[in-house]
């Protein structure tokens, strides 16, 4: 400025007399760049440069005025209109030469400030936090910049510098272009995912797009709309601006929904709306390599590994093919996400074990035992079945994420029961355990006289599955019992009744077809001679109906009733045949050793002092010396009353195959617990589930109690003997917050990082 003559019209008769005035242009822009390098841009980049927005906004005013001079320097000039745009020209070039990035980034900053001024101008508690008694000031973020600033303050630069900032100075300055389009969608993309995060995040059960008053789509056209019509002014485009805004939501909804999604699996069908609105976000951003390799690493860095139970993993696979299924039609997501975790399950010994249990659940209420029941019989598909269409116009290629080299493509479509089989290549295993489980499921319930329609119901649906021949000694398994039953009907109403006959047992036995049975484990020992009697009378019964046959006894196999009778108690209990034979020898003598008593039942003494442990612990008996037994008759501080011989009714497993037949019991470790050992499982429990909430709160840093409790329903809670109330659990976490390991903030527990 100091270079021209102050007066426009004095240089221009200057050069007429000089004949030079063709080179005023030149001679204007010339001192125009040397202005502009010299002192314009240096003071406005070192105003520029500063943290606040005030003086940045500042720094643009001045620029402003700078370049407005010359403009009304030139604006006599015949061709003013060229040389305006000339001059811009020169200062675009200057600012880009010298720190583009920089006052991009500066832009960026500056948009922000007013992005969450104007947006958020109904609700700034969205992106801003109010401390109390700070009401009247907005908290403004950008990449780690946080700057408090009045609201009156930030309200009046808005409206005195930014609004004429983007309306009229940017564009007469030729910068529109320069700055705006890059920055707004910078800032855009930003302020985008932290609104979603914020609002959507952990919420999968609610619709935020294309429904009626869908809480994203009414933000982006109500708050950021009019917010990019303020930007661009006369210049902005609606469509345009619609399309990219768009585009921009649906990313970043894929984007956190992709991070969320082994929650939103696992809270599958719940989760529904959020998979379907991620299925149409992904239709238009092309994320779906991002979510595979996603979800791949988080199925592999927190479910598969040593400490997630078997029964755990095969619950988030079910959900996972379910939900999967829901968001990609075409199977290939399921199939490359899930490759891991049926690797995975291959190699867990119990694998088969738990798939088999799901699928023998009792009241229908497990996935497994649902998808059984629901499945039809598989049919025969054509090796290229993708190829095959009723119509070549309905074919639909493979997506462009599938591998080329998997030539069977049925599991993308395959019931969640044939996935399974599938993962071991034959159904034999399967077969196999479901005997295993059968027999034991069996000799658990016939001593109670439960009906097994529901085994006959499992077994038909299995037959669907697996095939008529292969399920044919599981018949024979189930024939077994009714014939049981007759046989007991028979001999204990109509033989000893013709005979004149009276057994002073109540016996019920289970005869089995050995050929057909799974090994069934016996500890074999000499039972007293009362009871053998009355197990001789029921075998000569049993030949009398079946000649050709007698029954081989397994002695340590069922379950007796018994009925104990002490001189100030009565105490009934169901125990196995061994137990009931170890009490049965002190009806005659009050006092045994474990020596004489072990050459009695003709067991060893290591294996006969676990078993008397039972009657210790019961009150029965009472080690008065090591390895010296005696009855409490009485207990102190009660009176006395007649005493009687235990009475006993008991019941087994036979198997009539052509000349033996054995005898089956429930489980040992299945006996009534105490009250002690049930201390001892409850503490027990409540260490497994706090590990399970150590993990969660690791991975997902705090959750509130509810959701720690729905977590703990699908990860933890497998069995009746794993099931906690909501109140037990929050006792359990309050415990936790005393001690020092939890902490509570806004209504979520958190680890406490020194403990975690």
């Amino acid at each position: 400025m100091n270079w021209l003559p102050s007066d426009c019209q004095t240089l221009v008769e200057g050069m007429q007399d000089t004949g030079t005035l063709h080179l005023f242009e030149d001679l204007v822009l010339f001192f125009v760049r040397k202005n502009l390098q010299e002192k314009v841009i240096p003071q406005f980049l070192e105003s520029f440069a500063k943290v606040s927005c005030v003086e940045m906004l500042d720094a643009l005013e001045n620029l402003y005025t700078s370049m407005g001079w010359f403009h009304n320097y030139v604006g006599n000039w015949h061709n003013a209109t060229s040389l305006k745009l000339q001059m811009n020209q020169v200062l675009k070039s200057i600012l880009k030469w010298n720190a583009h990035y920089r006052l991009e980034d500066s832009f960026s900053k500056l948009f922000a400030c007013s992005f969450q001024f104007y947006v958020t101008a109904n609700e700034r508690n969205n992106y801003s936090f109010h401390e109390e008694g700070k009401s009247d000031r907005l908290l403004v973020e950008w990449k780690g910049f946080k700057q408090e600033i009045e609201l009156s303050t930030l309200e009046n630069l808005m409206e005195r510098q930014f609004k004429p900032l983007v309306q009229h100075w940017l564009s007469e300055l030729g910068l529109v272009e320069f700055f705006c389009d890059d920055t707004v969608m910078a800032v855009l993309e930003v302020e985008v995912d932290r609104y979603i995060t914020k609002i959507c995040g952990g919420n999968f059960e609610k619709r935020w797009m294309h429904s009626e008053g869908a809480e994203l789509e009414h933000w982006s056209n109500s708050q950021v709309m009019p917010w990019l019509k303020l930007i661009f002014h006369h210049g902005f485009k609606k469509e345009v601006w619609t399309q990219k805004l768009h585009y921009i939501l649906y990313r970043s909804y894929t984007k956190l929904r992709i991070s969320e999604m082994l929650n939103i699996i696992t809270d599958y069908p719940d989760s529904t709306p959020a998979l379907h609105e991620l299925k149409f976000c992904l239709q238009h951003t092309r994320q779906r390599p991002c979510l595979i390799e996603s979800l791949k690493n988080d199925i592999t860095n927190r479910v598969l590994h040593p400490g997630v139970s078997t029964q755990n993993i095969i619950t988030v696979y079910i959900a996972a093919v379910k939900a999967l299924r829901e968001l990609d039609l075409s199977g290939v997501v399921m199939e490359m996400v899930l490759e891991p975790c049926t690797t995975y399950l291959t190699q867990r010994e119990d694998s088969v074990r738990m798939i088999m249990q799901g699928l023998l659940w009792d009241d229908g209420s497990n996935d497994l035992a649902a998808e059984l029941a629901t499945t039809q019989e598989p049919e025969e598909v054509a090796c290229w079945n993708e190829r095959v269409t009723e119509k070549p116009e309905d074919w639909m290629p493979d997506p462009r994420e599938a591998d080329p080299n998997k030539v069977d493509k049925s599991t993308r479509t395959s019931d969640i029961v044939t996935l399974f089989i599938g993962m071991y290549g034959s159904k034999e295993k399967f077969i196999k355990e479901y005997q295993k489980l059968l027999s034991k499921r069996l000799l658990q319930t016939w001593y109670g006289e439960k009906s097994e329609s529901s085994e006959i119901r499992n077994l038909e649906l299995l037959k669907k599955r697996f095939g008529e021949e292969d399920m044919s000694k599981c018949g024979v398994m189930l024939k077994d019992i009714s014939d049981s039953k007759r046989i007991n009907t028979y001999i204990n109403e109509e033989y000893y009744k013709k005979n004149s006959l009276q057994n002073n047992l109540n016996l019920r036995t289970m005869v089995v077809s050995s050929q057909f049975w799974p090994d069934i484990p016996n500890q074999e020992y000499e039972l007293p001679e009362g009871i053998t009697k009355s197990l001789e009378l029921f075998n000569k019964g049993f030949e009398n109906l079946k000649a050709s046959r007698s029954l081989k006894w397994l002695s340590s196999v069922g379950m007796v009733d018994i009925e104990l009778e002490f001189e100030d108690r009565q105490l009934e209990i169901s125990v196995n045949p061994l137990q009931a034979s170890i009490i049965y020898h002190f009806q005659d003598e009050d006092k045994w050793t474990l020596s004489e008593l072990s050459d009695s039942l003709k067991i060893p003494p290591t294996i006969l002092r676990r078993k008397m442990t039972f009657w210790l612990q019961q009150g029965v008996l009472k080690e008065i010396e090591p390895d010296n037994y005696v009855t409490i008759e009485k207990r102190p501080g009660t009176t006395s009353s007649n005493a009687s011989a235990p009475a006993a009714s008991g019941g087994g497993v036979v198997d009539a195959s052509e000349h033996f037949v054995n005898l089956c019991d429930e489980e040992e470790d299945e006996e009534k617990a105490n009250s002690d050992e049930e201390e001892e499982k409850k503490k027990k429990n409540e260490q497994v589930f706090w590990n399970y909430v150590q993990g969660m709160l690791k991975n997902l840093e705090s959750l509130p109690l509810d959701r720690i409790h729905k977590m703990l329903q699908m990860f933890a809670m497998h069995d009746s003997d794993m099931q906690i109330e909501m109140a037990q659990l929050r006792q359990l976490l309050n415990d936790k917050v005393q001690k020092g390991l939890l902490v509570i903030e806004q209504g979520k527990y958190k680890l406490v990082r020194d403990n975690s």
